[in-house]
């Protein structure tokens, strides 16, 4: 019966539907609770909602929403599997495989999310210089802020020399730097106070998300290939 219940194309349709109820009446909370969700992008979804486990009554529909997608991934698994264990055998091995890469594809990248958003994290460091600071094991130091003009803009622009465990780094706003698996992003400098603030990002499921993204490439391209095939 179970079985039967996640193999069913209804099943996906009901779920994907509850899915985007679900994410519209809990929109709703968001404007009227900018104080709790102006964070949300900020750091790791897990890491936010434990954060604001106070606020269950405003944030519950999230964890819904997750309970759903966990349920739609299991769908789309466990039809992926039954496809090719029934098709793989017939003709056509591209037309069979292609759709079933792509349901692969979209299961890998939310695998990426859930590790990002189990283990990653956000953080954002206010550097002055000639001091030390640790924050998640590296030791970074701020060396100096350089204001410039570029030959093509009117406007000042900066980067930041800042050190990491000791090695030089130069960062500014687009070219982040990374070291040992972390972005240091630059995100604001001040001339007169002398400071910078940058963003570290730590994103283990970044792998995951992308070979997700080649996946569902090739996948399409699979599907494009039969089709073409078709008409000829």
């Amino acid at each position: 019966m179970m079985l039967r219940f996640f193999l069913s194309i209804k099943t996906f349709l009901w779920l994907a539907g509850l899915s985007i109820v679900v994410f519209l009446a809990g929109s709703l909370y968001i404007p009227q609770n900018l104080d709790i969700f102006s964070e949300i992008n900020e750091m790791p979804l897990f890491g936010w909602l434990n954060k604001n486990s106070d606020y269950l009554d405003k944030i519950y529909w999230i964890y819904i929403l997750i309970l759903l997608m966990g349920l739609m991934s299991v769908n789309m698994l466990v039809c992926t599997v039954d496809a090719i264990i029934k098709k793989t055998r017939l003709r056509g091995l591209v037309r069979v495989l292609s759709p079933q890469i792509i349901h692969i594809s979209i299961l890998i990248v939310l695998l990426g999310h859930g590790i990002s958003a189990l283990t990653g994290y956000k953080e954002d460091v206010t550097l002055k210089p000639g001091n030390l600071y640790r924050v998640r094991g590296f030791t970074i130091r701020l060396d100096d802020i350089e204001f410039f003009k570029r030959p093509d803009q009117s406007s000042t622009t900066w980067r930041i020399h800042i050190s990491i465990d000791d090695k030089p780094h130069i960062i500014e706003v687009g070219r982040p730097s990374f070291y040992k698996g972390v972005g240091f992003f630059a995100k604001s400098a001040y001339r007169k106070r002398k400071k910078a603030i940058i963003g570290l990002v730590n994103d283990p499921g970044a792998g995951w998300e992308v070979a997700g993204a080649v996946l569902f490439v090739i996948g399409a391209v699979g599907i494009f290939y039969t089709k073409i095939g078709k008409e000829e």
